[in-house]
């Protein structure tokens, strides 16, 4: 299943597909520089759900990124402060 994510770095939204999800982590198809180690992101659930985490890198591939879930945000509006 392919959800919508939203990658907040520095106030801006960067578009993501979270191809794979488990209670611990994600892998996200998007491309960040090579020194980003930590993000936050809102990912669409079903529904019309959503999950806000902030979230580290943990290993990269040509195509994305794996990320350990670090902290769990209440709403997109935290999200957003929490990149500034």
């Amino acid at each position: 299943m392919k959800l919508l994510a939203r990658l907040w770095m520095g106030g801006r939204a960067i578009v993501a597909t979270c191809e794979n999800i488990s209670p611990g982590g994600a892998y996200l198809r998007v491309q960040l520089p090579e020194t980003t180690k930590d993000v936050v992101a809102s990912i669409g659930l079903p529904h019309g759900r959503g999950l806000h985490v902030r979230a580290r890198v943990r290993w990269r591939d040509r195509a994305g990124i794996g990320v350990e879930f670090a902290a769990f945000l209440e709403s997109t509006r935290e999200a957003v402060s929490e990149s500034a």
